[in-house]
């Protein structure tokens, strides 16, 4: 796999693990969803519009325009059944689960896409579920409660997500035209939940997390996006939702969260799987 496509998976999954970080923050001071989405929505499509009129390609395709759309669909139902899954279970089970949504992609791209099921690619899948997992507090104690009713569908949508990705960039979409239509939808939806459930609020707390949430995911979509044009989804989405891993290291380093084996076990395996996407 392309060397530049991994460089640009490596950079989407900081930039998410990053905004990880402040979510979960924002979450442990009782920020709900409905109001936090539509104002990290706003800060999202600025960056988004930026780049675009950076680009100096002003023009989008009809053809892009209904991938974005239908991307930002995807990604705003499968994060707001995400959200609300956080507050039926623990995020430490939670999580991990909705992370793993980079399996039934990578499935998904050895079937539908013809991607190539090499035993490097396969080995490093593993090696990063392994990652996760052992990253995860709890998991299997948990797990015989049941997942919540809302994390299963948030999964699984979301990886039907990383392909819809693919199928549009190796379409001749290009990526900033996506992501500006993606946003304008994501945008649209989170503020019609908002209005309908009277949770469109302004909040000091909002503001301090949710704009820098925008702007990294924003950067970390079109990364995911660049990486996509040059390479697998099944290698990409992959390293990209390692950000779990990349989030639990933050939280040693700067929460000063307790080392475990479990962690260092567990960021050395995403490290390994990622060198291993890289020469598979």
């Amino acid at each position: 796999m392309a060397l530049d496509s991994i460089l640009f998976a490596v950079l989407s999954m900081v930039s998410t693990g990053t905004s990880d970080l402040i979510y979960k923050r924002a979450r442990s001071k009782g920020i709900p969803p409905d109001s936090f989405l539509p104002v990290q929505a706003i800060f999202f499509n600025a960056t988004a519009l930026a780049l675009f009129a950076h680009s100096g390609n002003l023009e989008v395709p009809g053809r892009t325009i209904l991938f974005g759309a239908g991307c930002g669909s995807i990604l705003y139902l499968s994060t707001y059944l995400f959200l609300k899954s956080l507050g039926e279970g623990q995020a430490s089970v939670n999580v991990p689960i909705f992370r793993l949504s980079f399996i039934p992609t990578a499935v998904m791209a050895f079937l539908i896409l013809k991607e190539a099921a090499t035993p490097g690619k396969i080995l490093a899948i593993c090696l990063s579920a392994l990652g996760i997992l052992s990253l995860s507090k709890g998991l299997w104690a948990r797990s015989r409660r049941g997942a919540p009713r809302h994390l299963i569908s948030a999964m699984l949508l979301y990886s039907v997500f990383g392909v819809l990705y693919k199928l549009a960039v190796a379409g001749g979409s290009e990526p900033i035209g996506v992501l500006t239509a993606q946003g304008a939808t994501f945008i649209a939806l989170s503020f019609a939940v908002a209005l309908s459930r009277g949770a469109l609020r302004i909040e000091r707390g909002i503001l301090s997390h949710a704009p820098f949430c925008g702007v990294l995911l924003a950067s970390a979509f079109l990364l995911l996006l660049e990486s996509l044009k040059r390479g697998d989804v099944s290698a990409s989405f992959s390293i990209v939702q390692l950000s779990f891993v990349f989030t639990s290291a933050l939280a040693i380093l700067i929460w000063r969260e307790e080392v475990k084996a479990s962690n260092i076990f567990g960021i050395s395996t995403a490290a390994l799987s990622v060198l291993l996407f890289a020469y598979a």
